[in-house]
């Protein structure tokens, strides 16, 4: 289960990352630029278990309100995306790539709006419904 004192360890490496990209890029550029690559990896590696933990609990509720939780699964689907998208702009743009960081960030907004679809159908069909009852 979770511990509160987990997110010290996470800022604790985030610190120590920094420490060695800006020690590194000074006398060895190409491998300053990976270390925050890798760095970043690591910690969502950490992060993953929370991630499974939040999902797990959202299944429940979703079962005890005997909600479907397709939508729900939707939702985390399109946070993901989020995430996902801008950690990978957000590396791009340390590394000085701006211009594929922009990119990143509009494929990203594309998935996102493509994957949201039903749920847009289903609110635009609960407003037809209502409209013409």
């Amino acid at each position: 289960m979770a511990n509160f004192l987990d997110i010290f360890k996470i800022v604790g490496i985030g610190f120590v990352i920094c420490i060695l990209a800006v020690l590194l890029r000074n006398c060895k550029p190409e491998i300053g630029m990976q270390i925050p690559i890798v760095g970043g990896i690591f910690i969502l590696i950490l992060i993953f278990p929370y991630l499974k933990n939040i999902l797990d609990m959202f299944e429940e509720i979703s079962q005890i309100l005997n909600f479907d939780s397709t939508h729900l699964k939707i939702v985390f689907k399109l946070i993901g995306i989020s995430y996902i998208t801008e950690f990978g702009a957000e590396l791009c743009k340390d590394a000085g790539e701006n211009a594929i960081a922009s990119k990143i960030e509009l494929g990203g907004k594309i998935i996102l709006i493509f994957i949201s679809m039903p749920i847009i159908y289903s609110f635009v069909s609960i407003i037809r419904e209502l409209v013409y009852m």
